[in-house]
Order: C-alpha cells, then sequence, then structure tokens
C-alpha cells in the first residue's frame, strides 16, 4: 500500500503498528477515498522524513507550530474540503492528520502522549524508553492500575498504558469514554498490577500519572473493581 521508505519510517520511527493503518484504509467504506487516504500518509511522512535533519531534542513542551506541522495541517484540511460532507472519511484524516502532526511538533514524545484514544487513530507501540520522562521518581515496584474493557482481562491482552493512580485509572474505566456509542459500564473494569521500574518504558507523574509498560513484565494482574 505504501512505498517501502514510508512504512519504514511509520514502523520504526513512528512505533505505529503498520496494520492499523493499512486495516483501517482497506474498510469498505472507505473504497471510493482509499487513494485519497494513502496520498495524504505519503505526503505527510515525506514531509516528516525532510523535517527530520532540522528536528530539536525532544522537550516535555513546546509552543510554536514548525513548518512541517503547518505543511502537513494545510494538507488535511485542503483535501476534507475535497472530499465534502462525508463524516466517515474526515475522521480518519483527522486522525491521521492528528498523528503526523504531533509528531512533526515533538517527534515520538508528543505523538504517544497525544495520542486519541475516543475514536479510531493509528495504534502506537512502544518498544523503548521514550524521554524525557520521570521514571527515576518510581519505586523500584510499582504498583499500577487501568481501566479497561473486562474482555481484555481475561483474554491477558494487556494494553501498554497504566496508572499509579487508582482515581485516574478509575476515571478511564468508567467516566471518559461514557458518551462513546460502544460504552457499557458492565463490561469496564480497574485492573491492579506490580511492574518493576527498570522495565518502565515511559512515566509521567505529572497529571494522569501514566506509566507504559511492556505487557510481558506486569506480575500479579487481579481484578481492582
Amino acid at each position: 500500500m505504501f512505498t517501502e521508505e514510508v512504512a519504514e519510517f511509520i514502523s520504526n520511527s513512528m512505533k505505529v503498528e503498520l496494520h492499523s493503518i493499512v486495516d483501517k484504509l482497506n474498510e469498505a467504506e472507505l473504497k471510493e477515498s482509499k487513494a485519497d487516504l494513502i496520498k495524504l500518509v505519503e505526503f505527510c511522512v515525506r514531509e516528516l522524513i525532510s523535517y527530520e535533519p532540522n528536528r530539536i531534542k525532544p522537550v516535555m513542551c513546546l509552543s510554536n507550530q514548525n513548518s512541517a506541522q503547518a505543511t502537513i495541517n494545510k494538507y488535511a484540511l485542503e483535501l476534507t474540503e475535497k472530499i465534502g460532507e462525508n463524516e466517515h472519511v474526515s475522521e480518519v484524516i483527522d486522525a491521521l492528520r492528528h498523528s503526523f502532526s504531533c509528531f512533526a511538533y515533538n517527534g515520538l514524545h508528543q505523538l504517544y502522549t497525544r495520542q486519541e484514544n475516543e475514536s479510531w487513530h493509528p495504534k502506537v507501540v512502544l518498544t523503548e524508553v521514550l524521554k524525557p520522562n520521570d521514571i527515576e521518581t518510581l519505586d523500584e515496584e510499582v504498583v499500577l492500575y487501568r481501566g479497561c474493557n473486562l474482555t481484555e482481562y481475561e483474554s491477558t491482552d494487556f494494553g501498554q498504558a497504566w496508572s499509579t493512580s487508582k482515581d485516574r485509572a478509575t476515571d478511564f474505566a468508567y467516566k471518559h469514554y461514557a458518551s462513546q456509542a460502544w460504552f457499557d459500564r458492565n463490561s469496564r473494569v480497574v485492573l491492579r498490577a506490580v511492574y518493576p521500574r527498570d522495565k518502565v518504558l515511559f512515566s509521567d507523574q505529572r497529571i494522569e500519572f501514566e506509566v507504559v509498560v511492556d505487557p510481558k513484565y506486569l506480575v500479579n494482574v487481579e481484578k481492582y473493581t
């Protein structure tokens, strides 16, 4: 679907599971716009590749939009206008725009920490430590919580994003997605687990108390609620 250079950048630099984009663009509902969406991905990634040599070191917060981000946002807006009133296609365009724009803005740090979870988005899976972080502030063995669907616990196919705050995890289980059509309170749960600090991939204890894990190192996973 994509050129080798683009596919490798998506997988290796952005840490995005390529099939999460490919499967989405292959949906029947997107058939008429598929070619345009592929062009969008190719354009945005090539813009990112050309911008990489000029990228500054990732920081916790930036304040100004850069040229790559502006170009990506402009292309996506023009494509949305070309497509016209098609909510499903527009949502996919915006999800792709958001991901590529975030990466343009502050690299993998921005892409991961600002990814959208309420609807479809390219799936980011960390495989190495993301910097900057505050991993050193964690205990050697960290007690973590995660708000998720009960099927995740039953399948033991756990996500990467956990929290040191049971209150934040409870919010993710029962509040954040309550307005979504798929939400079923009876199928939601808060999980509790123990995890070694030296295997943590990312931590930001300022707001959501997030800790990103490699699920295979989770210990004593149990239902907390």
